[in-house]
């Protein structure tokens, strides 16, 4: 029988050793890290609305992004007049046609350009359950479930940076999802 070559038996040992290390720390490492539900305020009230309506409750934050730039992804319950507090402070506009599939939040919305012309403007917000290339979609994102949500957006350029507010609203469970972003303008 033919001899192991030295770097087939000094690979075993450091293999084992990742398994190892795998094993015992993988689902812990790789689990996304959720934020807490007082931070989570903190946050509402630092990026959506202050002081927080009192009809918002089981305020949930994700931040799936903050490399050049930050995106932080809410979800709660609120009614339909504290929505209203939250749509006319940010001066959010009434968006169409709002899609989640395969990761990615599309929608548009009419805008009258040049000679009266009807323009639309799409925008992405991508997750991914799975991959790291794409930002991490928190578990309790699920805006695929509401069939055609009520939804408001906001695109406003401040000096080199985009930022992006989104609002979808789902009037029947309560809910809304509220998504900020702000990233370098190209």
């Amino acid at each position: 029988m033919p001899r192991p070559h030295k770097s087939t038996i000094r690979a075993v040992p450091l293999f084992a050793v990742f398994t190892l290390v795998v094993a015992l720390l993988g689902p812990t490492a790789c689990r996304p890290r959720g934020i807490s539900e007082t931070r989570a305020s903190e946050l509402f009230t630092q990026y959506v609305l202050d002081p927080i309506p009192k009809s918002v409750t089981k305020i949930r934050a994700d931040q799936p992004k903050d490399i050049l730039g930050y995106t932080y992804t809410f979800r709660f319950n609120i009614n339909r007049t504290d929505l209203a507090l939250l749509v006319e402070s940010g001066t959010l506009q009434r968006v169409w046609n709002v899609r989640y599939e395969n990761g990615s939040l599309d929608w548009g919305w009419d805008r009258e350009g040049p000679g009266g012309l009807s323009m639309s403007k799409v925008y992405k917000v991508v997750y991914s359950r799975h991959s790291t290339l794409r930002q991490r979609a928190p578990a309790w994102f699920e805006p695929e479930r509401w069939s055609n949500p009520e939804a408001y957006a906001l695109e406003k350029k401040v000096g080199d940076r985009l930022n992006t507010q989104v609002l979808l609203y789902n009037e029947k469970e309560g809910e809304a999802y509220y998504i900020t972003s702000s990233v370098r303008a190209n």
